[in-house]
C-alpha cells in the first residue's frame, strides 16, 4: 500500500471519529433523562445531557418568569455543550439531585463553566421554587465579585440531600459555549491549576515570540520582524481573551477590552499576516531583471490597511459582533489564499519557505474549520475543540517562525554578500589591480597621516623608485612579460622593506616606499641603499631571466614639507636628477 493511501486512510478515519463523536454527543443530548444525580463517589459530573433551554424573545425574563415557563424549556438541538451564537439572552435549566451520604449533612460542590469569554451569567440554585443560592458571574462583571476568584465561571455550592434546579441566564456577544460541570472542590482545584498552567504556557509562548521579534527589530531595524510582531500580537491578544488570563490578570475589570479584544486581536493578526506574507513573498530583483513591477506587496499592504480601517471603526462600536464575525471569516483566510500560488511555486522549486507556508496554511484552515463549526454549534465543545484554536494558532505562528528563520538566513547571506562586494569594491578603489599594492589614493591617505606625526626626532622618508629601461623590456618581450616583471618587483620591494613600511605603486614602473619613525638622515640613506641592493639579483620570469636596475629619489619630512604633493614632487625631482646623473643610484632631494 502506498504512503498516500495510508495517509488518506488515516485522514478518513479521523473524520469518521469526529463525526461519530458529534453524533454521539447529539444522541446524548437527545437521550431521555430527568435529573442529574450528584454522587460523592464521582468527582466530576457533566451537566449538558440534562440541560434544557429557553430563549428570551421579546422582553427580559426574571427568575420567576423562567420558573413559570418550565414547560417551555426544550432540549438544545446543537452539538454537545454549545448553543452557537445567540444574540438574545438564554435561560438554561439543569435539574439535579444530591444523594444522601452519612445522614443529611450538606455536601460541598462547585458548579463550573470553563469558557471564560461568556459575558454575563446569573446563576441560581432553587428548590421548590425558593432561591437557595445565587451568584453573578461573567467576564463583564467585577472580578472581585466572583464567588471564586478563578479564571472560569465557578460557583461554590453547599447542599443537603434533595432535588434542586440550577437556573442560568446567559448573555454573550460571542459564542455560547457552556461546558457546565458539577465538581467536588478538590477536583475543581486540581483541574483549575492544571488548566491555569496550560493556559499560562500558551500565553507565555506567544509572549516570548512577541518579545523575540521586537528585540530583533530593535537590534536589526529589519521591518520583517516588526510585521511578524504585529502578527503575533494579534494572536497573543486573542489567546489572552480566550484563556481568561486577560480578564484575570491583564485588563481586570477594564470591560472595554473584554468586549473588544476578540475583534482587535483578530483584525491585528490578519493585518500582520497580510504584511508578513507580502514581505516574505515579494518578487526579488524584479526591476533589475526587466520584469514588470511586482504588485503583490501593494495588494497585501492594501489588505492590511483595510484591516486597520475596520479596527478603528470597530473600536467606536459602529458595527456589531455578528458583522465582525462575518468580516473575519471573509478576511481571515484571504492573505493565505492570495499567497497560495506563490508558496506553491516555492515548493515546486524546493524552497523551504514554501513548505513552511503550506504547513501554516494547513494549520490555519484546520483551526478555522474546527473553531467555526464549534461556534456554530455543529461540533461538540470538548477539550479538543475548545483548545484547537489556541493550539492551531500556536502551530500556525510556529510555522511562520520557521519562515522568519529561513528569511532571516537569506537576509544574512545577502548582507554578507553585499559586505563582501563592498570590500571588493573598496579594495579595487584603494589597491593596484596588477600588484595588489596600495595605489595612489591609498598612498596619499597614508602619507597625510604620517606627515602629521613627522618631527625632527621622528623622520619620514619618502622613496620614489623608477625602473631603468622598462620601456625596452615591453618592446622586446611584450607587455605580458612586462606585467610579470612589475609583479615580481612589487613582491621584492614588499619582502625587502622594513616591517611597518608602506610599499605602493603610483602607476607604470613607478613605486613608492614610506619609511616612518627614522632617527636621523643617515638611517634614511641606509634604507635607500638597501633598496638598491634588492635588485642585484636577476628576475626569473616564466620564459625569461633578466637583470633590471632602478633609480631612487627620496625626500625627508618634515624638512621637505608637510604637504603630500610637495614631498612627492621633491622625491620625483630627485629621482629624475639621479637618472640624469647615470641611473642605478640613490639621490636625495
Amino acid at each position: 500500500m502506498s504512503a498516500r493511501r495510508v495517509w488518506l486512510g488515516r485522514w478518513l478515519a479521523l473524520v469518521l471519529v469526529t463525526v461519530a463523536q458529534s453524533a454521539g454527543s447529539a444522541c446524548a443530548a437527545d437521550a431521555p433523562s430527568s435529573r442529574l444525580v450528584l454522587q460523592p463517589t464521582t468527582s466530576v459530573h457533566e451537566a449538558w445531557p440534562y440541560v434544557t433551554t429557553l430563549t428570551e424573545k421579546q422582553k427580559p425574563l426574571t427568575l420567576a418568569d423562567a420558573q413559570a415557563a418550565v414547560a417551555e424549556f426544550e432540549r438544545p438541538q446543537t452539538s454537545y455543550a454549545t448553543l452557537g451564537v445567540r444574540p438574545q439572552p438564554i435561560w438554561l435549566r439543569v435539574p439535579f439531585r444530591v444523594e444522601a451520604v452519612n445522614g443529611s449533612s450538606p455536601q460541598q460542590w462547585v458548579m463550573n463553566i470553563d469558557y471564560p469569554p461568556l459575558n454575563r451569567i446569573d446563576a441560581y440554585v432553587t428548590q421548590d421554587g425558593r432561591t437557595l443560592q445565587q451568584a453573578a458571574l461573567g467576564s463583564l462583571r467585577s472580578f472581585a465579585s466572583r464567588p471564586l476568584l478563578a479564571r472560569s465561571h465557578a460557583m461554590p455550592l453547599a447542599l443537603a440531600p434533595g432535588d434542586y434546579d440550577l437556573m442560568l441566564r446567559v448573555e454573550s456577544r460571542g459564542a455560547m459555549i457552556l461546558p457546565i460541570e458539577f465538581m467536588q472542590p478538590n477536583a475543581f482545584h486540581r483541574a483549575s491549576v492544571a488548566e491555569q498552567m496550560l493556559r499560562g504556557i500558551q500565553v507565555g509562548l506567544f509572549l516570548c515570540m512577541l518579545m523575540y521579534s521586537l528585540a530583533q527589530w530593535v537590534g536589526t531595524r529589519e521591518r520583517l520582524f516588526l510585521k511578524y510582531a504585529l502578527l503575533v500580537s494579534g494572536s497573543f491578544m486573542f489567546a489572552l481573551l480566550l484563556s481568561g488570563v486577560g480578564a484575570q490578570w491583564v485588563w481586570r475589570d477594564a470591560f472595554w477590552f473584554e468586549r473588544h479584544m476578540a475583534g482587535l486581536g483578530s483584525l491585528v493578526a490578519v493585518a500582520g499576516t497580510f504584511l508578513f506574507l507580502g514581505d516574505v513573498l515579494r518578487r526579488q530583483y524584479a526591476a533589475a531583471s526587466g520584469a514588470p513591477p511586482d504588485r503583490f506587496p501593494l495588494i497585501m499592504n492594501s489588505g492590511a490597511a483595510l484591516c486597520g480601517v475596520l479596527l478603528v471603526v470597530y473600536c467606536f462600536d459602529l458595527f456589531n459582533t455578528a458583522l465582525l464575525t462575518a468580516i473575519i471569516v471573509l478576511l481571515g483566510p484571504l492573505p493565505l489564499l492570495l499567497s497560495l500560488p506563490r508558496f506553491v511555486s516555492k515548493v515546486a522549486k524546493g524552497d523551504a519557505i514554501g513548505r513552511y507556508l503550506l504547513l501554516a496554511f494547513a494549520f490555519y484552515v484546520t483551526t478555522v474549520v474546527v473553531t467555526t463549526t464549534t461556534i456554530r454549534g455543529k461540533l461538540p465543545a470538548n477539550v479538543w475543540t475548545l483548545h484547537s484554536l489556541t493550539f492551531g494558532e500556536m502551530c500556525h505562528i510556529l510555522a511562520f517562525t520557521l519562515v522568519l528563520i529561513s528569511r532571516t538566513r537569506e537576509l544574512r547571506l545577502a548582507s554578507e554578500y553585499a559586505r563582501t562586494e563592498h570590500e571588493v569594491m573598496r579594495s579595487m578603489a584603494y589597491a593596484d589591480p596588477l600588484t595588489s599594492l596600495p595605489n595612489r589614493r591609498s598612498l596619499t591617505d597614508a602619507m597625510t597621516l604620517a606627515l602629521v606625526g613627522a618631527s625632527p626626532q621622528h623622520l619620514l622618508a619618502v622613496y620614489l623608485i623608477d625602473l631603468d629601461e622598462f620601456k625596452q623590456v615591453n618592446d622586446k618581450h611584450g607587455h605580458e612579460v612586462g606585467d610579470q616583471l612589475l609583479v615580481e618587483v612589487a613582491n621584492r620591494l614588499r619582502a625587502g622593506a622594513r616591517h611597518g613600511d608602506i610599499v605602493a605603486r603610483l602607476g607604470g614602473d613607478e613605486f613608492v616606499v614610506l619609511a616612518d619613525g627614522l632617527r636621523d638622515p643617515g638611517q634614511a640613506e641606509d634604507i635607500g641603499n638597501h633598496l638598491l641592493t634588492l635588485f642585484d639579483a636577476p628576475f626569473k620570469l616564466t620564459d625569461v631571466e633578466m637583470q633590471v636596475g632602478l633609480t631612487i629619489g627620496y625626500a625627508i619630512a618634515p624638512a621637505a614639507g608637510r604637504d603630500t604633493a610637495t614631498v612627492l614632487r621633491l622625491a620625483d625631482g630627485a629621482m629624475y636628477l639621479g637618472k640624469q646623473s647615470g641611473k642605478g643610484r640613490l639621490q636625495q632631494a
